[in-house]
């Protein structure tokens, strides 16, 4: 899935309650686990990298693969998770369990690009028959179907969100995902 993405499927997945007590941590839980991605690709096109540089190979460089896997590990996030339960840090463990959720909606909808999950435990990655993105592997099919998702999840998140700053955040969320989609159109389709 696409970052935003994340955000919206968390925020309606883990119900109204706790969406209205803690909407940053499962805001942030979902889009965290893909910041090294945001930093590798902007740290790549300051080099001067191409987007087919960036993409098929920088992208697979073992050492930034190591950074996009420990934020995508189910052990790590687990243990994470574990930690703050035992401490009884809310708000952490809702953030730990946003960010493995993100983890869980990765997993099947990566093929070529997949993640470890159980990294550092284990170098095996699901190689999914079917991809968010990819039309190879079902993306034209995977993508309208998740902008159906993000759309009209953020409507039914507008009208049952009492919340202000939760709604501005719905509306950024999505207003974001909405020029990303552009971006993608422009640059890489």
């Amino acid at each position: 899935m696409n970052t935003p993405a994340h955000a919206i499927a968390n925020l309606l997945l883990f119900g109204k309650t706790k969406r209205e007590r803690y909407p940053a941590a499962i805001i942030l839980g979902a889009l965290i686990p893909d910041a090294p991605m945001l930093m590798f690709y902007i740290w790549s096109r300051l080099s001067g990298h191409t987007e087919k540089h960036i993409w098929q190979q920088g992208y697979f460089d073992p050492t930034w693969q190591a950074l996009f896997d420990a934020f995508h590990s189910f052990p790590l996030l687990a243990a994470a998770w574990l930690i703050c339960w035992h401490l009884k840090y809310t708000w952490m463990r809702i953030f730990f369990a946003s960010m493995f959720l993100h983890a869980c909606f990765d997993f099947p909808l990566h093929h070529n690009d997949a993640h470890h999950h159980f990294f550092p435990f284990s170098d095996w990655r699901f190689l999914s028959p079917i991809s968010y993105w990819n039309p190879e592997y079902y993306g034209n099919i995977i993508a309208p179907i998740e902008v159906l998702m993000v759309v009209l999840g953020s409507l039914w998140l507008l009208k049952t969100t009492a919340q202000v700053w939760i709604k501005r955040s719905v509306l950024s969320i999505l207003a974001l995902y909405l020029a990303f989609a552009g971006f993608v159109m422009l640059v890489w389709a």
